[in-house]
C-alpha cells in the first residue's frame, strides 16, 4: 500500500530530475557562428582569416618587414583573394581528377626548404616562426602547392615551342646569347694624389703590383693583390671602363681619380666579345621558348577555369581585413 509520502517523494524526484535536465540543456554553449567567408568557390568557402594570413605574410616579407598603408589594403587584399580563388579552383579540379600528393613528396619539399634555410644561415624553426607557421601548417600548404603544380603541369605538358617559334625566340633575344668583351685588371687604391704618385714610381721601378697592393691598397680587394677579376663594360665605375679598356695587356695606367680615392690600374688580359650562333644556342632557346609557351598556357587555363567556376565574393567580409 502506497503512502502519501511515497507519491509525494516520487513527484519531488521527477521534478528535480526535470530541473537538472533543463539546466544542463541551458548550460550548453551555442555553436560558434561560421567564420566570415571572403569568397565561396563552387560551394567551398575561403575564410577572410585565410586572406588575412596572406596579407600578414606580405607584411613580413622575405627581406624584412614591409609596411602596408591602410589605403592599399583593399586592393592588395583583393589581389591575394584572387590568387586563393585560382588555387581553390585548381585544387578542386585536381582532386576531381583523382590526383594525390604523397607524404614523401611533402617531406622532400620540406627538407629542401630546411636546406635553403641552413644555407642562408638561419634555423628552419626560426624561419617558420617568423612566417607565423608550424610544421603541420607548412605541410598542408606544401601539399596544396604540389597538387596545384601537378595539375597545371599535366594540363600544359603538351605545349612545346615549334622550330619556327624557337627561331623567332632566338632572333628576339639574340643579345642574351652574346658575351661582351671583358678585361681582367688589378688595382691599387690610396687616399691622396701624392700616395698614388709614390705607388706609380715604385711600380715603374720594378716593384711587384701584387705585393704593393697587399701592403698599401685601401680597397678590400687589396688582400687579393688588387684583383678585380674579369668584367665587361658597364659593371664598374665609368672611369674604370675608360682606363682599363684602353690599356694594352700588361700595361699600367697613370694616376686615376674617382670618388673612392686615387687608383693605379694594371690590365692583365682581354677577352673578345662573341655571339652564339642559332645552332649553338638552339637547345637553350628551345627550353626557354617552351617555358614561356607553357606559362602562357597556364594563364589561359586559369582564365578558363575561373570563367566556368561559380565564385561569390563577399565585399563586406573582405572589408574586415586590417
Amino acid at each position: 500500500m502506497r503512502t502519501a509520502f511515497d507519491r509525494g517523494g516520487r513527484f519531488v524526484l521527477v521534478a528535480v530530475g526535470l530541473f537538472v535536465f533543463s539546466a544542463c540543456r541551458r548550460a550548453q554553449p551555442p555553436p560558434p557562428p561560421p567564420a566570415p567567408a571572403a569568397a565561396v568557390v563552387n560551394g567551398a568557402a575561403i575564410p577572410v582569416s585565410r586572406v588575412q594570413v596572406e596579407l600578414d605574410r606580405v607584411r613580413r616579407g622575405d627581406e624584412g618587414e614591409t609596411k602596408v598603408v591602410p589605403q592599399d589594403i583593399p586592393k592588395l587584399g583583393r589581389a591575394l583573394l584572387d590568387g586563393l580563388i585560382d588555387r581553390t579552383i585548381v585544387l578542386q579540379r585536381a582532386k576531381a581528377a583523382g590526383m594525390q600528393v604523397s607524404d614523401a613528396e611533402v617531406q622532400r619539399a620540406a627538407d629542401a626548404l630546411a636546406d635553403d634555410a641552413r644555407k642562408g644561415g638561419a634555423a628552419f624553426s626560426e624561419q617558420l616562426a617568423r612566417a607565423g607557421q608550424n610544421v603541420e601548417q607548412l605541410s598542408d600548404e606544401l601539399r596544396e602547392h604540389i597538387l596545384e603544380a601537378k595539375y597545371v603541369s599535366e594540363e600544359t605538358a603538351k605545349e612545346r615551342a615549334s622550330p619556327a617559334e624557337v627561331r623567332a625566340w632566338y632572333d628576339t633575344h639574340k643579345s642574351e646569347f652574346e658575351t661582351p668583351e671583358q678585361v681582367h685588371c688589378l688595382q691599387i687604391v690610396v687616399r691622396t694624389p701624392d700616395e698614388a704618385k709614390s705607388v706609380l714610381d715604385q711600380l715603374r721601378a720594378g716593384a711587384s703590383f701584387d705585393k704593393l697592393a697587399r701592403q698599401v691598397s685601401t680597397s678590400p680587394d687589396g688582400r687579393n693583390g688588387g684583383d678585380l677579376g674579369w668584367f665587361p663594360k658597364g659593371t664598374m665605375p665609368k672611369v674604370f671602363d675608360d682606363t682599363c679598356f684602353s690599356l694594352g695587356t700588361g700595361k699600367i695606367s697613370g694616376v686615376v681619380a674617382s670618388p673612392y680615392g686615387y687608383h693605379v690600374l694594371k690590365m692583365l688580359g682581354r677577352r673578345p666579345g662573341k655571339s652564339k650562333t642559332f645552332k649553338d644556342a638552339q637547345a637553350g632557346a628551345e627550353r626557354r621558348a617552351t617555358a614561356e609557351k607553357r606559362a602562357q598556357a597556364e594563364r589561359q587555363l586559369l582564365q578558363q577555369l575561373r570563367a566556368s567556376a561559380e565564385v561569390k565574393i563577399d565585399e563586406k567580409s573582405l572589408a574586415l581585413l586590417h
